[in-house]
């Protein structure tokens, strides 16, 4: 592939990160070179290539993607005030393999610093005796399942993808590769974290560890998602059960009156499993450029949920509908990780009611505990039966009562009751809890491949989006209603270098 062409030189020279504060791990940029077969000697090198990793994880084009495969194509969002042509063609529908964001490039970055690290760490411990072996799994653990993170936002992105387990550490291997179908990806995924999950680290002594690296937690939120993504309920509820039951790395909810702040604006909250660390020396620019600053306008804005007539998505006085956004100049702008509420009293909130981060250094949440609550009872509700729809309206009700603090705790129990009104309980609140978090749009996509169809979940939700643009109805059927059609195009770049590739199908006809 083009980009692995361009990567190898990167990683057959890993950079040399000093050993830092945890602080400023996360973001150490490479200070030096160092030849390739000379750099894997001791115990902080395998330290500093996890970082890598991790760095690597920070770049702008890897949040974007994040954002934008997992927000923009949703229902949740509209063009903001300087939408740029690639993200307006996504918005309207109009997607070919030429836009930017069919490129898959920086995500094989990460997965190739992964490979190299878990190629080379073995070697070390050959080599330091103050390496442990119970050291070296950790670190295995924690690269397969970084590695995996990204395979699992491939393959729900494009479907079919190159699978790939080696580093690229020269120009001797050959970077054609044929994709992998997405059974068999995700299959591997389950199996390799499987093989890892009791060797990861169940808590660090630091905060921002616990919160900015993975741990045995995070790897099985990620096999939960995995096994959600399958329609494995029953896994999807074993390893959400093994979150909740296990006292390592404790987990609790933010309080209601200060959990917005807390989880979006200052980073790092009692109820956070992994999320991505920046500060004021590496700024999260994906969010600053997507959902804008006080001195930069937003390219995104939000559907406008509260202004239009016949939406009953939120109460009144949902907590999250009063935070996440508000109504400027005829659009819903994005408040969620660029600013806070500071005057939540008021009884019309309006912008200048919200106060803007100094700097753009929002962290981006990967998983949090609402996460685990919500992939559980999204999949009792697909399990059915009466005890397992209780037990997810219960669950639902936790981020739910939280979120509306003037509402009787309990007040969801009772009133869904049939698998239909469960599952549309546990989607609606995923909607709400999630909004602009990168998750809307899979959850969309969940939906259409459960039913083989998108016409019941285009007609449903996504067609109130299209209206707002003033797009034509027929015209939203004509290029949306094929199962084929919810996935990116491969980028033309790559299947002109990677002959081995297939566009997938529905773009294949289309163009």
């Amino acid at each position: 592939m083009k980009h692995l062409h361009k990567i190898w030189i990167l990683l057959a020279i890993l950079p040399a990160f000093m050993l830092v504060s945890c602080e400023d791990w996360f973001a150490q940029e490479p200070e030096s070179e160092m030849v390739y077969e000379d750099f894997w000697q001791k115990k902080g090198d395998v330290l500093s290539g996890m970082g890598a990793c991790y760095r690597a994880m920070l770049e702008e084009s890897v949040v974007k993607r994040m954002m934008v495969w997992g927000e923009l194509r949703s229902d949740n969002i509209l063009p903001g005030k300087s939408t740029e042509e690639h993200l307006s063609l996504l918005l309207s529908a109009n997607i070919n393999s030429a836009n930017e964001y069919a490129r898959w490039g920086s995500l094989y970055t990460v997965i190739n610093y992964c490979n190299t690290l878990i190629d080379n760490a073995p070697k070390v411990r050959d080599l330091d005796p103050d390496f442990s072996e119970k050291e070296l799994r950790q670190y295995l653990a924690e690269a397969k399942a970084l590695r995996s993170y990204c395979y699992f936002m491939l393959v729900r992105t494009f479907r079919d993808i190159p699978y790939i387990e080696q580093a690229y550490s020269d120009d001797s291997r050959d970077f054609s590769v044929p994709q992998t179908s997405e059974a068999v990806v995700l299959d591997t995924l389950m199996t390799t974290l499987r093989s890892v999950e009791n060797d990861a680290v169940t808590e660090y002594s630091q905060v921002l560890y616990n919160k900015g690296r993975i741990t045995q937690k995070t790897v099985w939120a990620l096999m939960a998602d995995i096994a959600l993504w399958k329609n494995d309920y029953e896994t999807c509820v074993a390893y959400c059960d093994k979150i909740l039951e296990s006292s390592n790395n404790a987990l609790s909810l933010e309080r209601a009156s200060t959990y917005f702040r807390h989880l979006f604006f200052d980073g790092n909250s009692d109820e956070s499993l992994w999320e991505l660390q920046f500060d004021n020396n590496t700024l999260n620019w994906a969010v600053r450029d997507l959902y804008g600053a006080s001195d930069n306008d937003a390219k995104l804005s939000s559907y406008q949920f509260t202004l239009t007539a016949g939406s009953t998505l939120f109460n009144e006085k949902d907590l999250r509908k009063k935070n996440a956004m508000v109504e400027k100049d005829g659009f819903m702008m994005i408040k969620k990780y660029v600013a806070h509420l500071s005057q939540p009293n008021v009884e019309i909130i309006r912008d200048n009611n919200f106060s803007w981060r100094g700097t753009s250094d929002a962290n981006w949440i990967i998983y949090r505990l609402p996460d685990i609550y919500l992939m559980k009872a999204e999949a009792l509700a697909e399990l059915g039966g009466a005890d397992n729809l209780a037990q997810a309206v219960e669950l639902v009700s936790k981020t739910y009562d939280r979120a509306n603090p003037d509402v009787t705790a309990g007040s969801l129990q009772g009133l869904y009751t049939s698998q239909t009104q469960v599952r549309d309980l546990v989607f609606d609140e995923r909607q709400r809890e999630f909004l602009f978090e990168g998750k809307r749009y899979f959850d969309l996509m969940r939906r259409m491949r459960r039913e083989g169809t998108p016409t019941a979940t285009i007609n449903t939700y996504l067609i109130n989006k299209y209206v707002a643009m003033n797009i034509d109805r027929n015209t939203v059927m004509s290029k949306l209603n094929d199962v084929d059609a919810i996935y990116m195009p491969i980028h033309d770049d790559e299947l002109r270098v990677n002959t081995l590739l297939e566009q997938n199908r529905f773009y294949k006809i289309s163009s």
